[in-house]
This record gives C-alpha cells, sequence and structure tokens, in this order.
C-alpha cells in the first residue's frame, strides 16, 4: 500500500473476538505467524481467557522466539502484543491487542472495531486508561 492510499483509507481492525473472552487468539496468533485454528488446538483453553502471561511467553519461546516482556505499552517494539484495560477493576477487564509492523494497533475487541487500527489514538494507545504491559518477539 503506497503512502497516497494510507492517507485516504484508514487501516480498517481486521482482528476479531469470537468469543468474550477470546482476544488472545487472534493476538498471539498474528504475532506467532499462524493460523486462529492451529493456536486452538496447541492451546484449547485459549478461547476462554483462562491463558496467563507466563503461559502466553511460555508458548511462544516453544516456537522459537525470544519472548521480552516490559512493564507498559512501549511502541518502540514491533510487533509485539499489549495488555491493556479501558477500566481495570478485575484482570478480567485486561484484554489483549497487536501493534504490527507499522505501529499500527489492532484490537479484536468489538468495543474498537469501527476505531482505524492506524488512528493517531490507536497508536497511542489513547483509549485505554490501563496499560499493563507487553510481551515481544524476535528469532
Amino acid at each position: 500500500m503506497n503512502v497516497l492510499t494510507r492517507r485516504i483509507f484508514p487501516k480498517l481492525q481486521a482482528l476479531h473476538q469470537k468469543f468474550e473472552r477470546d482476544c488472545g487468539v487472534s493476538v498471539f496468533a498474528r504475532l506467532a505467524g499462524i493460523s486462529e485454528d492451529q493456536l486452538r488446538a496447541e492451546l484449547p483453553d485459549a478461547h476462554l481467557g483462562k491463558v496467563s502471561v507466563d503461559e502466553w511467553q511460555a508458548w511462544l519461546e516453544t516456537k522459537g522466539f525470544l519472548v521480552t516482556r516490559r512493564k507498559g505499552c512501549p511502541d518502540d517494539m514491533v510487533p509485539c502484543a499489549h495488555l491493556v484495560a479501558h477500566a481495570l477493576f478485575t484482570i478480567e477487564d485486561a484484554h489483549w491487542v497487536y501493534r504490527d509492523e507499522e505501529g499500527d494497533v489492532l484490537d479484536p475487541n468489538p468495543v474498537n472495531m469501527f476505531m482505524p487500527a492506524d488512528d493517531p489514538r490507536m497508536r497511542r494507545l489513547d483509549l485505554y486508561s490501563e496499560k499493563i504491559l507487553t510481551l515481544s518477539v524476535s528469532r
């Protein structure tokens, strides 16, 4: 996509949840470069939102990635997965978003389905009051 096209058309959200707590499925499938079906086969509880941060990190490491974990959500590590929340009362309020190689933020949560991934508010994560942590990968 050229720069002129990028200015005219917003980058649409490309990740979508199928269940209430399965944001990690699409985010980590994209981060690992595998299909969502393959991820579900390897982590059957992922669609229930029952995979911890440590378990996501260990799973990525079994895929051959070097995983870096940082507090907060810096934008200098791409691609990566950010754990964020609009409001954080319990851990179930947090969800995963994916920052792609261009720095755009793809959020599978239906709350943000109409917010362009390349909108400056998404790129700065301004929509989230809580920016908890980041997992990035390299080979």
